[in-house]
């Protein structure tokens, strides 16, 4: 198989100043978890002088911006979180990681005497992050956002056709003191029935409020075939199947609020089996797992169950997965990218299907070269849909 390699580089500071030349890269999208961090470990012999008296050292200060630079297309964009400089006989790494811009969002509160009742879901986010500050895209489409992961020209990646509906009404919503505006975002997004998850945008980050990507065209195929003398054909180097029960509940009970009811109130009550496991990997008989939630801003029995509903898909999302482990950062010049759809067939692990791509983690080092690793899930696994009310 021929080695694949790319241009990677690592802009940091304002001037954009490059560095090309390090031991060790990765970088990790996930639809499914925000702020794309990333780790680059740069290594200094013990003769050389001291990282301080390099020209590097004044830019790797923490909270500097940094851009991720895959064969020209911008992977992450956003800023130094932690450094880190050893030594010993054999030499002197400096390890540097850093998040998107949106990251600030994961541990900043939500202003609480912010109005988000009755204003778009857009609007509502425009309010959210805009005390952060940060050069922030509301609403960027999920077709978009996999153009610009691929790598690829506006308008060259395959449409899915869909819009997502943004000019959705905020209501019965309040911020509570201590809530982070990330977590505040992803409710919001949840209850309206979208994916929140973040892409670069023009000069910094994207918000993308979008759903699985199910309808779009299939873009990557993840193949390994048995050939007559027993080997092993395709583009896989190591491939797994994956299906874990352990965090998923066989049911799920959401305790509602009412104006009128006490907080030991029953009477908003819903309970919900898990139909998803039903399933060819999973016994007929399963042992009870039972989740009990309560929502105070679930206010009727069919919130309530909607509710439930989410709290099975949220678990359901990592039950059944599927990671392929393949050379190079993506398929005939498109990089790997989240919300997009693959065909598997791996004969050995006996997957097949239409799978969706949930996380891509790049990696680059010294012995092993370009690689990818690749999480997918089931198509249709993941159910993203919105409150009664919303």
């Amino acid at each position: 198989m021929t080695a694949l390699s790319h241009d990677v580089s690592l802009r940091l500071g304002a001037a954009k100043v490059a560095v090309g030349a390090w031991d060790q890269l990765s970088i990790t999208h996930d639809m499914l978890a925000p702020t794309s961090p990333w780790t680059v470990t740069l290594w200094r012999p013990s003769t050389a002088p001291p990282w301080p008296e390099t020209d590097l050292w004044p830019l790797t200060v923490v909270d500097a911006p940094a851009e991720v630079v895959v064969d020209g297309a911008v992977q992450v964009r956003g800023f130094i979180a932690r450094t880190e400089v050893s030594g010993a006989r054999a030499g002197s790494p400096l390890t540097i990681t850093g998040r998107d811009q949106a990251a600030q969002a994961q541990v900043s509160d939500a202003d609480p005497s912010l109005s988000l009742r009755g204003v778009t879901l857009s609007d509502a986010l425009a309010r959210l992050f805009g005390p952060l500050g940060t050069n922030i895209t509301i609403g960027l489409r999920a077709d978009d956002a996999r153009t610009a992961l691929a790598g690829m020209r506006p308008g060259a990646h395959p449409s899915s056709g869909r819009r997502a509906r943004r000019a959705h009404r905020v209501d019965h919503f309040r911020v509570r003191p201590g809530e982070k505006v990330w977590q505040l975002a992803e409710t919001l997004c949840r209850r309206h029935g979208f994916l929140l998850y973040t892409a670069p945008s023009a000069d910094g980050v994207g918000l993308v409020i979008d759903r699985p990507a199910y309808d779009s065209e299939v873009v990557y195929e993840f193949t390994r075939t048995g050939a007559r003398d027993g080997s092993w054909e395709g583009n896989i180097l190591s491939g797994s199947r994956a299906v874990d029960v352990s965090q998923v509940p066989t049911s799920v009970t959401v305790f509602g609020h009412s104006a009128i009811a006490a907080s030991q109130d029953a009477r908003l009550r819903v309970t919900l089996e898990n139909d998803g496991l039903a399933h060819p990997r999973v016994a007929t008989s399963t042992p009870a797992r039972h989740r009990y939630l309560r929502d105070d801003r679930a206010r009727t029995r069919a919130v309530c169950e909607q509710r439930a509903r989410r709290e099975l898909a949220n678990a359901m999302a990592s039950f059944d997965v599927y990671t392929a482990q393949v050379q190079g950062f993506g398929q005939r010049g498109r990089l790997y990218a989240v919300n997009s759809m693959a065909r598997v067939r791996d004969d050995l692990t006996g997957t097949t299907g239409d799978w969706l791509v949930t996380q891509v983690q790049m990696q680059r080092s010294r012995q092993g070269g370009h690689a990818a690793t690749v999480r997918m899930i089931p198509k249709g696994s993941l159910v993203i849909s919105p409150d009664p009310d919303a």
